[in-house]
């Protein structure tokens, strides 16, 4: 992210640029998301259409869709990097407790990440943007069922050939289920109070504190679960 309060954060290409057509498709693709965080950010995400961010980055309204499907993969469009490395903490575990405390701290990291001092105040825009939005609140939740289904599939590899015991199945659907809902009230606590404006150790104490009750109980429930134990 950038310090520009308003300005987009520079959005990944599909493929790695490479040669004069692939950096000039970079710097097509970066104006596009940053006159789009400018507009977001003055008018609100839903006044805002794709006519207006091509004219606002000087492109033709075809070569938006070139690089963007939508104006929520334009504001989604960091997302990954962002991300909480789950799926390596899960890989790593030997035991449930283990696995819900590298989880926890995988979640704790990328709040680090983002309150770091050159991407606070574009996240706090970011968070704004987000919390002021129904149509951006709603797109939020199919990216949480991803996430979801990303990490019963880390879980399900883990497991190995118990993975075909249908209770064992069902068993860590409904963990995934639950460990994504308590990393969600992470982020969800992160959100609000960025965009309150609270001092970033405020944030993140707010943030670690719904993952810590979160995850607290999730040790309770899960931390001896046979079905998570690679022991």
């Amino acid at each position: 992210m950038t310090p520009s309060p308003t300005a987009a954060p520079a959005a990944p290409s599909a493929a790695p640029a490479s040669g004069m057509r692939g950096r000039k498709r970079e710097r097509t693709r970066r104006a596009i998301a940053e006159a789009a965080f400018r507009l977001f950010a003055d008018e609100g995400f839903d006044a805002v259409t794709l006519t207006r961010i091509a004219a606002a980055a000087d492109v033709a309204p075809a070569t938006v869709f070139t690089h963007y499907a939508s104006k929520e993969d334009i504001f989604f469009g960091r997302r990954l990097e962002f991300e909480p490395g789950v799926a390596e903490a899960v890989r790593g575990a030997a035991t449930g407790a283990e696995l819900i405390e590298r989880m926890r701290r995988a979640c704790d990291e990328a709040f680090g990440t983002i309150l770091a001092a050159d991407s606070l105040p574009q996240a706090r825009t970011f968070s704004r943007i987000l919390l002021d939005s129904p149509s951006l609140r709603r797109s939020y939740l199919p990216l949480a069922r991803e996430r979801r289904d990303q990490l019963l599939a880390v879980l399900l590899e883990r497991a190995g050939e118990r993975a075909a015991d249908a209770g064992v199945r069902d068993e860590l659907e409904t963990f995934a289920t639950l460990a994504g809902a308590v990393r969600e009230l992470g982020f969800d606590a992160l959100h609000g109070a960025l965009a309150a404006g609270e001092p970033a150790g405020r944030v993140r104490e707010a943030a670690v504190a719904a993952l810590d009750r979160g995850y607290g109980r999730l040790v309770r429930a899960y931390g001896d679960a046979p079905f998570l134990d690679m022991g």
